[in-house]
């Protein structure tokens, strides 16, 4: 576990700065708990999106071996849907910090 932290905070460090980090002085009560709780479970949901591409991969395979199209359509369907979830939860935060960095510049 100490590994997956260390690897995530490296990670977070060079591909941005700290989205959910910053703010001013006057914060809401639990802000930081919950941010704390987010960052925390980012890197579950990507090995969640990896385990759903490798179990979506074995349907579609098995349903090209079985020749049963539905499961076959199922399990693309799966690694495709997975696939995209996964991008989205990994460009989040660098969404999130360019839309904080195009927030800062107006005035």
């Amino acid at each position: 576990m100490m590994l997956i932290d260390k690897a995530w905070a490296g990670a977070t460090v060079f591909l941005m700065d700290d989205p959910l980090g910053g703010g001013d002085t006057v914060t809401i009560p639990g802000l930081a708990r919950f941010k704390g709780v987010v960052s925390a479970l980012v890197p579950f949901a990507l090995v969640a999106c990896v385990l759903a591409v490798i179990i979506g991969a074995i349907i579609w395979a098995l349903g090209g071996f079985t020749n049963n199209p539905h499961r076959a359509v199922s399990g693309k369907t799966t690694v495709l849907w997975s696939l995209v979830a996964a991008i989205v939860i990994g460009a989040s935060g660098f969404a999130v910090g360019w839309a904080h960095d195009q927030g800062t510049t107006i005035s």
